[in-house]
């Protein structure tokens, strides 16, 4: 799975963390206010590029008071030249990328110029190579025509001289629609048919949308009517009967604005939004226009406006062959089609008839991308030139391939998810018949279709080896060249999914070992009579060597069943709390379980195929004891890292290994399956797997345990404390507030926020920890006391209240402090070095935590000493105070091991 960028991957890569937003306009820098049409949260990364003064440019997290410089852009070197960021969302920056121009500028002194990134500001929206390929064929070939046509005419007669001049009026007619659709489809992606067009004004967004009511739901092409001027396109959301989003995707020329016409949601009414008007180059940005057939020229746009030749040229094909080969690389939205299956019993196809000679070798070449479906074929029937090739696109493996006449399989990763998959075929006789590309939820065809899954289609070609020239006239799947079976074929965009750099495979996997990632999903049982299984069917043949491993841990249970009851039985159960396997089914010649630590086992079935046959190779939960049926509770379940099912050696035959919530399983009716829901080792729990001795670490005592915890945003949020629960199998009751203190506030913050919630405490909680947090010194600034004081009025008097009432609400309880840790140096108020109004520092408030907790004999963890404090904020804070993914798992993964060591000194003993 995709892992987010370290700090320092984008530090080495000139590339900032996203903004949310970017301005269009001069900023007040404090409180939330409606940046480019979205109204700021507390939190959101925006970048300011528009200040009249422009020393104060630069990235910023927004908040409701003044705006701080984000943590990896208040630097010369984080703000030096050649820096990007990407934009998310807006109504006129959604999805550009900007970069910094200044040369090491001194923040705060020197002007911060930040302008749209080229490349691949322009080569990132450049439509697809092949659209324009076939568009410039058109042109020519229509001249051609026309000419000789013309030729024609005139050395017939003078009588045919009409027939001519309407020829080529005709002709005219369909090269200028031609132009204009190729202009149209160009218009304020950074590419414009004309110098005029490009510093005038287009369509750059709308204002507020007044909802209306009774529409049909979906995405919709937006069409625009009236105005003077063309080359507007967009796309609108209907949600709810509700007209609730406007995208603009081009912005064409106008002198007058157009308005927007929703007329392709059926049955919509009184739904609203002016047309906004803005510059399409604005002053300091760069734009493409062709200079010449088949040639683009790179210009500036200055004062004026005016357009600058930068002398910069570039064939139109190569430029944008390139540039889509980048954006695949990137993982960046590109031009494509989305093939999307119809419901029910189906095999969907895009295919083309084609007539194969005896002797010739072929490659059947597409390039595809996983959508809702990752299984793809490739095949041709008819003897003579017969193959059939499978292929995961999910997993970038060549799954299956078969055919008397095929000579190789291949698959070739371009990069964000897109291969290039191939089958070469020497043709042994002369045959025509279809030449097809289906796909498939997991590799069986036909498959029960929902309708609405598919995946992405590049392009789609059949060339002699050794050539590049389509056989077929087409390469777009969506053009009419090629039939459509049971499957809808439209020209979109492929997801966003920027590519990040991997880590070498040896440090992934020690990584994963020491930190751990949250990719195991958890399959929970129905809450009626059945057997909640999930399966893949797959066929093998008789004598095949089976390899059938899972990755498992447990949860509410423990026993997990692999099973099948045809072609290869098996039926062998795998306690995942003692490590054994009770092997079973006269298919099978070898099961093990193999320990990897943290409670998770890998669990092998070895057999061998009795018979042809296909069958369901499924995963059974059974309760503690007994087996199949029983009547579930609708909660309890276990975990799954990963299912691979090998055959005879080969590459894993199952789609989706390491996410069995998606289409790809056939799950029993009410079972549910959560993605992404526990971490995948992260302690290496077992010494015995590096050669020491087995010891308790006490992860048994914690399992199980009834805590409660009271806290901050901190607690609240989605940082540490599910993963904490995760980690140790606690059962979790979250009591903390967002922007809370125990103590009375001297601000406008509310006062008792936190300590209001210990009367929730359930009474037969085990566990309580309270993380005091930093807002009782930043946000609320409650007055700091002294050692021995008992009421909230004071920060040490709140501290020893609370416990107090912690007790009282939950005699029987452990309590447990954690204590604050400081934001960076970038956040306004939560950090040290700062006096607050009452005239403390944040150490004080550290010092009374430390205090209180020792005179009241409760344990305290040091969260400072995981790491997280004020020099480490860049690598661990989002927002100079709140953890990101690395801090939040940091912070868990310490707790965790601090409480162990709790158990291991009798905390939770008698």
């Amino acid at each position: 799975m995709a892992r987010p960028a370290t700090a320092a991957v984008r530090l080495l890569t000139g590339e900032r963390e996203p903004v949310r937003q970017a301005t269009t306009v001069n900023v007040i820098l404090h409180g939330l206010q409606t940046i480019d049409g979205v109204l700021a949260a507390v939190g959101d990364r925006v970048l300011v590029k528009d200040q009249n003064d422009p020393t104060q440019n630069g990235i910023y997290t927004a908040s409701e008071g003044e705006w701080f410089r984000a943590a990896d852009a208040r630097t010369a070197r984080t703000l030096q030249k050649g820096t990007t960021v990407h934009t998310q969302v807006g109504s006129a920056n959604s999805d550009r990328v900007f970069q910094f121009t200044a040369d090491e500028p001194v923040v705060g002194t020197d002007a911060i110029a930040i302008i749209p990134f080229v490349p691949p500001d322009v080569s990132g929206v450049v439509d697809e190579v092949e659209a324009l390929r076939d568009e410039t064929q058109v042109l020519k070939d229509a001249t051609e025509a026309s000419a000789g046509q013309a030729a024609a005419s005139a050395s017939n007669s003078a009588a045919n001289a009409g027939q001519t001049a309407a020829d080529v009026v005709t002709t005219a007619t369909n090269l200028a629609s031609a132009q204009a659709a190729r202009d149209a489809s160009l218009y304020g992606k950074g590419v414009f048919p004309t110098i005029a067009a490009a510093i005038g004004l287009g369509v750059v967004g709308s204002g507020a949308i007044t909802a209306g009511a009774s529409g049909t739901d979906g995405t919709f092409d937006l069409a625009f009517t009236g105005g003077a001027g063309s080359g507007a396109a967009g796309r609108f959301v209907v949600a709810g009967g509700a007209l609730t989003q406007i995208l603009i995707t081009a912005s064409g020329s106008y002198t007058v604005a157009p308005s927007f016409n929703f007329a392709a949601s059926a049955g919509l009414a009184g739904a609203a939004a002016a047309v906004v008007l803005g510059t399409n180059a604005a002053v300091g940005e760069y734009f493409w226009t062709e200079v010449s057939t088949g040639v683009l020229g790179l210009y500036h746009v200055t004062v004026g406006p005016a357009a600058t030749d930068t002398g910069v040229r570039a064939a139109m094909s190569a430029l944008l062959s390139n540039v889509d080969s980048l954006a695949m690389i990137e993982g960046l939205s590109v031009p494509t089609a989305k093939l999307v299956e119809a419901a029910g019993a189906v095999s969907p196809s895009v295919y083309r008839s084609y007539s194969f000679v005896s002797g010739e070798t072929i490659e059947h070449v597409v390039v595809a991308k996983a959508g809702e479906r990752s299984a793809l074929q490739l095949i041709h029937s008819a003897a003579g030139a017969s193959y059939t090739a499978n292929f995961n696109l999910e997993e970038g493996l060549v799954s299956s391939s078969s055919g008397a006449n095929l000579v190789s399989t291949a698959m070739a990763a371009l990069g964000g998810g897109w291969y290039e998959c191939k089958a070469v075929v020497l043709v042994a006789a002369n045959v025509t018949n279809n030449v097809q590309a289906r796909m498939s939820a997991a590799g069986a065809l036909p498959y029960a279709a929902d309708g609405v899954s598919g995946m992405y289609i590049r392009s789609i070609v059949l060339r002699k080896q050794g050539l590049m020239a389509n056989l077929f006239p087409s390469s777009d799947p969506a053009n009419a060249a090629f039939t459509k079976q049971s499957v809808t074929v439209t020209t979109t965009t492929s997801p966003y999914e920027p590519v990040l750099i991997p880590l070498p495979p040896i440090v992934d996997d020690l990584d994963v070992i020491v930190r751990g990632r949250i990719t195991a999903s958890k399959v929970v049982e129905s809450a009626v009579s059945g057997s909640p299984s999930t399966w893949q069917a797959k066929s093998v043949a008789v004598g095949d060597l089976i390899v059938w491993k899972v990755i498992a841990k447990r949860a509410e249970r423990k026993r997990l069943n692999l099973f099948s009851n045809s072609a290869a039985v098996i039926d062998c159960t795998f306690d995942l709390e003692l490590g054994t396997v009770s092997q079973g089914g006269a298919a099978v010649t070898a099961a093990s379980v193999l320990a990897l630590g943290n409670g998770w086992f890998q669990c092998t079935v070895e057999a061998t195929a009795t018979a042809s046959a296909s069958s369901n190779w499924q995963h059974r939960i059974f309760k503690e004891t007994g087996t199949h049926p029983y009547v579930g509770d609708g909660v309890s379940g276990l975990y799954i890292q990963r299912s691979e099912f090998r055959i005879n050696g080969g590459t894993n035959a199952f789609f989706s290994s390491e996410d069995l919530s998606t289409s790809s399983w056939s799950k029993s009716a009410g079972l549910t399956v959560t993605p992404n829901a526990a971490l995948y080792l992260g302690l290496l729990a077992d010494p015995s797997n590096i050669g020491g001795d087995p010891y308790d670490d006490e992860s048994e005592a914690l399992v199980g345990v009834k805590w409660a915890a009271l806290g901050s945003s901190i607690t609240i949020g989605a940082y540490y404390a599910t993963l904490l629960a995760g980690q140790t199998g606690m059962v979790l009751t979250n009591l903390g507030v967002s922007g809370s203190a125990l103590g009375l506030s001297t601000t406008a913050y509310p006062s008792y926020g936190m300590s209001n919630r210990i009367v929730d405490i359930p009474a037969d909680t085990e566990l309580v920890t309270l993380e005091p947090g930093p807002n009782a010194f930043g946000a609320q600034e409650v007055p700091l006391g002294a050692f021995g004081d008992t009421t909230y009025a004071t920060h040490y008097g709140s501290l020893w209240a609370a416990c107090v009432a912690i007790r009282a609400q939950a005699p029987n309880a452990k309590i447990v402090m954690i204590g604050t840790y400081s934001g960076g140096p970038g956040h306004a108020t939560h950090r040290v070095g700062r006096v607050n109004g009452q005239g403390n520092t944040m150490d004080q408030f550290f010092k009374a935590e430390r205090e209180v907790a020792h005179a009241l004999g409760i344990p305290f963890i040091d969260i400072s000493q995981s790491g997280m404090g004020y020099l480490t904020s860049t690598l661990y804070m989002a927002d100079e105070l709140h953890p990101n993914a690395a801090g939040s798992l940091r912070h868990a993964t310490y707790d965790a091991e601090c409480l162990r060591q709790m158990a291991r000194r009798g905390l939770f003993g008698a």
